[in-house]
């Protein structure tokens, strides 16, 4: 599977109920060194969105101005990050996890960097 093909997938938590879909892939260069003498890219988790939309406009976070970032927040909904250590299964366009939606962490919540 390809990462862009998980962009818009529904994710669907462990009672069952779908919080969203997701609307970006975090990698992290971390792997092993390669030929190019750069480290291989992992998955560390998944950006999900209450609304389903698939795109970002980069003022989900800590960026921008106050008002900028809540006109987004009200466009997009809440917007999660998803540790991929939590996703269960991958199958027909839905992302089934192992915890429930009260206990994700806000993308705000996130260490800026």
């Amino acid at each position: 599977m390809r990462l862009n093909e998980l962009l818009g997938h529904r994710v669907i938590d462990a009672d069952s109920n779908e919080i969203g879909g997701v609307a970006d892939v975090r990698l992290v260069q971390d792997g092993p060194l390669l030929v190019s003498m750069q480290r291989a890219l992992r998955v560390d988790g998944l950006i999900v969105v209450e609304n389903r939309s698939t795109r970002l406009f980069g003022y989900e976070r800590h960026v921008g101005p106050e008002l900028l970032r809540r006109l987004v927040h009200w466009r997009l909904g809440n917007v999660w990050y998803l540790p991929w250590t939590e996703v269960e299964q991958i199958t027909d366009g839905i992302v089934t996890i192992t915890t429930r939606r009260t206990d994700l962490r806000p993308l705000e919540e996130m260490a800026r960097y």
